[in-house]
C-alpha cells in the first residue's frame, strides 16, 4: 500500500510553532509515512477517541505526533495523506478528537474543521440590539446566499446579525476556509454569482458526501488542501526548508483557475491591487504554459517580462523555486528594456547602434538639456518637459518617423492642442533633438523599445529569431506604447498569446496606454483580484485612503479598489510627528529598535522615503545609533543583503515587502518635494496622482507593522490616511 503525504493548509499554523529540531524530523517523517506507512514505528492508526472516519495519527517523536486526514477512510486502497498538524503528543490527540472532516453538500469541497472553537466563535459574538449598531454583514447578503456555500443556517442565521469586525471575522476564520472565504467575499461587496465563479465551484452533476477522494479533486478544495501529486518530495522538501513558501502550495481557486486555463482566443488581462497574488499567478501561469509546450514537444518558448530590473530577478528566483532550475531552458525572464535591447542588437543596423550609444532614461540630466538646446530652432517658446513627452508619447508611441506622419497624428490625451503650424515648429525641434542624440551618442529606453518594435514589424522573419509562442507580463501598469508595439509584434496572435498582470493604482513610471489601441483586445477576457495574501487589515485600509480613486483598467474602462479584504489582522499603523529632521531620524531608529525587540530581524525591517538624499541621511542616523543598515540602490542584489535594515526611495521598493516599514519624510515640507510642488495646471495634477501611486506603493509593502514619520505638519496627501 502506498499513500502520498501532502499538507492541509492548518499545517503551517502548527509547523511554524515547532522548534528546529522538530522541523527537521517532519520531512523524514513524511518521506517515511510515503513510502511505508505500516513501517515500524510510525504507529500510523485513527485515534480511539476520533469521531471522524478520516482521522489518522501517526509518531513523529516520542514526543510529537501528526495529525492526518486519509480521504480512503477505513479502505485499505491507495491514496493522499493530507498532514493537518503535528503537535506534543497529548496535543495531537485531543486535536484529532475534535475534527471534523467532510464533503461540503453544495459545494462539493473538502472540509476540514473544529466544531468546538466555531461554536464557540459563534457563541462569543455578539448580535443586533434595537437601538445597537447595525450587523457587519451588508443587507443586501440574504441568509440564503450564505447557505448556497454550504453555511449550516442557523449559522447563516447568526452571520446575519452579527455585530462589530473582530466577532464576524472570528466566526469566517473558524469556518471551513471554502466556507469562510465565501462569507468574506459576501460581506465585502462581491455578487453570489461572483464568489462562485471565482472559487470554480463545478456545479454540473450531483454531489456524492462520502466520496472524499473525489472532493479533494475539486478546484474549491485546492484553497486548502495542496494537489495530490505522487512525484512531488523536492516541492515538499523545497516548501518545508524555505521558511514555509505557502505561495508555492496554495493558490486562491480563482488564481488556479487562471494560471492553468487552456484556450483563451486571445490576450488575458489580470488586475487587483497590491499584495492580491497577481505576480505568484503570473508565476504559476508561466510554469503551466512552459510545461504545455514540453508536452506539445515543440521548441516554441515562453517570455515572462516585467518593467523594472530588480523584479525580474526576484520572479526568476521565484520561479526557480516554483518549477526547479531547468524551467529556464523554457523560458527567457528579462526586463522590458532588456527584451527591447536584445531585438534590436538582432539586426545589423541596430547592433551597431546599441554598441555605439549609451542608454539613458527619458528624465535623464542630459536629456533634458539637449531638448533646451534644441529648442532654440523653435520659432515659438516650448517648454524642454513638454517636447520630451511630445517626443515619447505622441512620436515614439505611434511609430511616427517623418514630418508627414507627425502632422497627421492623433494626439490623444495630451492637454495642449496643436495647430498645424505649431506641430510644424515642433518637429523641427524633434529633428534636431535626434541629431543633437546621435551626436552624444546616446539613446533613451523608450527609443530602442520603438526601435525594437519598428525592427519587428519591417523584418516578419525577426520575430522567428526569438521563438516565442506566449508571453507573461508583469507590471503591466508602468509599460510604454512602444513596448507594448513591440510585444504584440513580437507574439504572434493566437490562443493562450498574452497573459497580462497589472495595477494602474501602482503606476508610479508610465502613463495611462490603453491596451486595445495597441492592437491587444481582452474585452471579455478579463479578471481582478480582490484577496490581499501580504498586508494585514490594518495596513491594507491605510493604503486604500492613499490610493487614487480614479485609475484606468488597463484600458478604456476604469477599475478601483471596492471588495480588497486582507486575510489576516494585525497593529493599527502609527503616525510620528517630530519637531525637525533630526529628531524624526532619532524617532525612526527608536522604531526599528522598539520592532526589533518584538521579534523581528533587522532584515525584516525597511526604511522608505522620496528622495535618495533622506534615504543617505536616515541611514547615516541609524549607524551612529548602532542599527546595521544598507542602503538599496539600482544594482544592489537586496536578497544577499543579509541581516541588516534596508534603507531605500519608494520607487526602488516596488516588489518587494517586509515585515514592518517605516515611511519617512512625510511632512508638508518634503513631501511633495519642492520641484513637483512648484509645477502647476495639468502637469501638477499628473504629477500628484503619481506621488498617490507611490504612497500606495510604499505602504503596501509593509506586512504586520507600519509606520510613517515626518517633520512638522503631515502632508496633505496622506488624506484621511494621515
Amino acid at each position: 500500500m502506498t499513500k502520498y503525504v501532502q499538507m492541509h493548509e492548518l499545517f503551517q499554523d502548527s509547523y511554524g510553532k515547532l522548534d528546529g529540531s522538530i522541523k527537521s524530523r517532519v520531512l523524514n517523517f513524511m518521506v517515511k509515512l510515503q513510502q511505508d506507512p505500516d513501517g515500524t514505528g510510525l504507529d500510523f492508526k485513527k485515534p480511539r477517541g476520533a469521531t471522524n472516519k478520516y482521522i489518522r495519527t501517526a509518531r513523529v517523536t516520542d514526543n510529537y505526533r501528526a495529525v492526518l486526514l486519509d480521504p480512503g477512510g477505513d479502505s485499505e486502497s491507495d491514496s493522499t495523506l493530507y498532514l493537518v498538524a503535528v503537535k506534543k503528543h497529548d496535543d495531537a490527540y485531543a486535536l484529532a478528537e475534535s475534527l471534523t472532516a467532510e464533503v461540503n453538500a453544495r459545494t462539493g469541497a473538502a472540509e476540514i474543521y473544529d466544531p468546538i472553537a466555531l461554536k464557540k466563535a459563534i457563541d462569543d459574538a455578539p448580535t443586533k440590539v434595537a437601538k445597537g449598531p447595525k450587523p457587519y454583514m451588508p443587507a443586501s447578503v440574504r441568509q440564503s446566499d450564505l447557505e448556497r456555500f454550504g453555511v449550516a443556517a442557523e449559522i447563516a442565521k447568526k452571520l446575519k446579525v452579527v455585530v462589530g469586525e473582530s466577532p464576524f471575522l472570528a466566526i469566517a476564520e473558524a469556518l471551513p476556509s471554502t466556507q469562510g472565504s465565501a462569507v468574506l467575499d459576501l460581506a465585502f461587496g462581491k455578487s453570489p454569482d461572483e464568489v462562485w465563479s471565482d472559487h470554480a465551484i463545478d456545479d454540473s452533476g450531483p454531489i456524492d458526501v462520502e466520496d472524499m477522494q473525489g472532493a479533494l479533486k475539486r478546484p474549491v478544495s485546492r484553497l486548502s488542501f495542496t494537489a495530490a501529486d505522487a512525484d512531488n518530495e523536492a516541492e515538499l522538501r523545497a516548501v518545508l526548508e524555505g521558511d514555509f513558501a505557502k505561495w508555492r502550495v496554495w493558490l486562491h481557486p480563482l488564481q488556479r483557475k487562471l494560471a492553468l486555463h487552456d484556450g483563451w482566443n486571445g490576450p488575458f488581462r489580470v488586475t487587483g491591487g497590491a499584495g492580491t497574488g497577481k505576480t505568484v499567478t503570473a508565476i504559476h501561469r508561466v510554469r503551466h504554459l512552459a510545461e504545455r509546450l514540453e508536452s506539445e514537444e515543440t521548441s516554441k518558448k515562453v517570455l515572462l517580462t516585467t518593467y523594472t530590473r530588480n523584479l525580474v530577478r526576484a520572479i526568476e528566483a521565484q520561479l526557480v523555486q516554483l518549477a526547479g532550475p531547468d524551467i529556464t531552458k523554457r523560458v527567457d525572464i528579462l526586463n522590458v528594456d532588456a527584451l527591447a535591447r536584445a531585438i534590436v542588437s538582432a539586426t545589423d543596423a541596430g547592433r551597431t547602434l546599441v554598441n555605439h550609444s549609451t542608454l539613458v532614461q527619458d528624465d535623464d540630466g542630459k536629456v533634458a538639456e539637449l531638448w533646451k538646446t534644441a529648442a532654440y530652432v523653435a520659432s515659438g517658446t516650448w517648454d524642454p518637459a513638454f517636447l520630451n513627452e511630445e517626443w515619447s508619447l505622441v512620436v515614439l508611441g505611434n511609430s511616427i518617423e517623418d514630418e508627414t506622419g507627425y502632422l497627421r497624428v492623433a494626439r490623444s490625451g495630451r492637454s495642449q492642442r496643436l495647430s498645424r503650424p505649431q506641430r510644424a515648429d515642433v518637429w523641427k525641434v524633434i529633428e534636431q533633438f535626434q541629431r543633437l542624440m546621435r551626436a552624444e551618442g546616446l539613446i533613451t529606453f523608450t527609443e530602442l523599445a520603438a526601435r525594437a518594435a519598428a525592427a519587428l514589424h519591417g523584418d516578419p522573419k525577426l520575430r522567428d529569431q526569438f521563438n516565442y509562442r506566449h508571453a507573461v507580463v508583469d507590471e503591466a501598469q508602468d509599460l510604454h506604447p512602444a513596448h507594448w508595439k513591440m510585444l504584440r509584434t513580437l507574439i504572434k496572435e493566437g490562443t493562450d498569446d498574452l497573459f497580462i498582470v497589472g495595477d494602474a493604482h501602482q503606476r508610479i513610471y508610465g502613463r495611462p496606454t490603453p491596451l486595445s489601441r495597441y492592437g491587444i483586445e481582452t474585452r471579455g477576457r478579463s479578471r481582478r483580484l480582490t484577496i490581499n495574501y501580504r498586508t494585514s487589515r490594518e495596513i491594507l485600509k491605510w493604503t486604500l485612503l492613499v490610493a487614487d480613486p480614479e485609475v484606468d483598467d488597463l484600458d478604456v474602462e476604469s477599475d478601483s479598489l471596492a471588495g480588497a479584504r486582507s486575510v489576516f489582522g494585525g497593529p493599527e499603523p502609527e503616525r510620528l510627528e517630530f519637531a525637525n529632521e533630526a529628531k524624526e531620524n532619532q524617532g525612526i531608529a527608536a522604531t526599528v529598535k522598539a520592532w526589533q525587540a518584538e521579534g523581528l530581524s533587522s532584515g525584516d525591517i525597511a526604511v522608505f522615503t522620496y528622495e535618495k538624499r533622506n534615504a543617505e541621511a536616515i541611514s547615516g542616523a541609524l549607524t551612529s545609533e548602532g542599527i546595521s543598515n544598507s542602503i538599496v540602490g539600482a544594482d544592489t542584489r537586496e536578497e544577499k543583503l543579509g541581516d541588516v535594515v534596508r534603507v531605500m526611495t519608494m520607487h526602488r521598493a516596488k516588489g518587494l515587502e517586509y515585515r514592518g516599514v517605516i515611511l519617512a519624510r512625510l511632512g508638508d515640507k518634503h513631501f511633495p518635494p519642492h520641484y513637483i510642488a512648484n509645477k502647476t495646471g495639468p502637469e501638477f495634477e499628473r504629477e500628484l496622482k503619481k506621488l498617490r501611486s507611490v504612497l500606495y506603493v510604499a505602504g503596501s509593502r509593509a506586512r504586520e507593522r507600519m509606520a510613517v514619520t515626518h517633520a512638522g505638519p503631515p502632508t496633505e496627501l496622506l488624506g484621511a490616511a494621515g
